[in-house]
């Protein structure tokens, strides 16, 4: 089995309708697919953890690179697995990721959550609850 995680640069112009399109779609290609993981918006990026059988998760990677509603997308990490950590989740989503911190702390403490991944996604969900000092460049 294969873990892969990528970041990348989502649209500008990107709402929560499309992002729930997003979603329903992955759970239901997932499904399918035998795919599990988690995917992360903070708000500029995507930060996704795709798990599963190998040609899958590369098929699903082919198909999310040509997709415009983000950009730039880069693998920060692949690695082969024995064990799923997002097992009981086709897609894990919730805006800023704020109502799954339990669950990735319960999957980090039961050991199923690699360190490496786990300390990315905490940085990653970090990023984006960050506010800006007043006088920051671009204010």
């Amino acid at each position: 089995m294969l873990s892969v995680i990528y970041i990348s640069v989502a649209d500008p112009l990107i709402g929560e309708q499309d992002i729930a399109a997003l979603l329903v779609q992955a759970r239901r290609n997932n499904q399918r697919d035998a795919l599990t993981g988690a995917l992360i918006f903070n708000g500029h990026n995507f930060l996704q953890l795709l798990e599963g059988p190998a040609d899958k998760v590369d098929a699903c990677l082919a198909v999310i690179r040509s997709d415009p509603r983000h950009s730039g997308m880069v693998e920060i990490r692949r690695r082969e697995i024995a064990e799923r950590a997002f097992a009981e989740w086709t897609m894990l989503y919730d805006p800023q990721f704020r109502g799954h911190d339990d669950a990735l702390s319960r999957l980090a403490g039961s050991g199923r959550l690699d360190p490496q991944d786990t300390l990315m996604m905490e940085n990653f969900i970090a990023l984006g609850r960050r506010t800006r000092p007043s006088g920051a460049l671009g204010d």
